[in-house]
């Protein structure tokens, strides 16, 4: 067993946890992870219904039916149906919640700024190595997930 690595993964998660709070905009406190992602889901997707939305986030319709009605409720989306289907509801994001999903863009952005500049000091070579375990290590971890009866990560 590597416990080196293993320690080293801990703390990679945990200084991940503090720069996320010390970056976190506090226009963002009040909603957690799965309302903020719900709310970025509906900002990138087309047209997206509570199928869509469960899809693209990998996650349980009825998670995504309880986030979806929370939302509704503090007015950060609201609910529509095409002209010709009355059957299907999608969504759009209010004013406010579009505010919410171009700060989390913004942070999302400032994130992928700071760790890039960090990854550039690395050659091709030794960034598609990392890549490699990166990706089989994750594929590890959602088939663990999966056998425990969970729904992976979307990524």
């Amino acid at each position: 067993m590597n416990t080196e690595l293993m320690n080293a993964f801990v703390k990679y998660m945990e200084k991940q946890e503090i720069l996320s709070k010390l970056t976190e905009d506090e226009k963002l406190h009040g909603y957690n992870y799965s309302e903020i992602h719900t709310i970025a889901a509906i900002g990138d997707l087309t047209e997206p219904n509570v199928t869509q939305i469960a899809n693209y986030m990998n996650v349980t319709r009825g998670a995504i039916s309880k986030i979806t009605k929370k939302l509704f409720g503090q007015n950060l989306i609201e609910a529509y149906q095409r002209d010709g289907n009355k059957q299907k509801i999608f969504f759009r994001l209010t004013k406010s919640g579009q505010f919410l999903y171009d700060e989390h863009e913004k942070r999302h952005n400032l994130w992928l700024k700071r760790d890039n500049a960090f990854i550039k000091q690395f050659d091709s070579e030794t960034v598609e190595q990392v890549e490699k375990f990166m990706k089989a290590f994750n594929d590890y971890l959602e088939a663990q997930i999966m056998e425990l009866g969970g729904k992976a990560d979307e990524n």
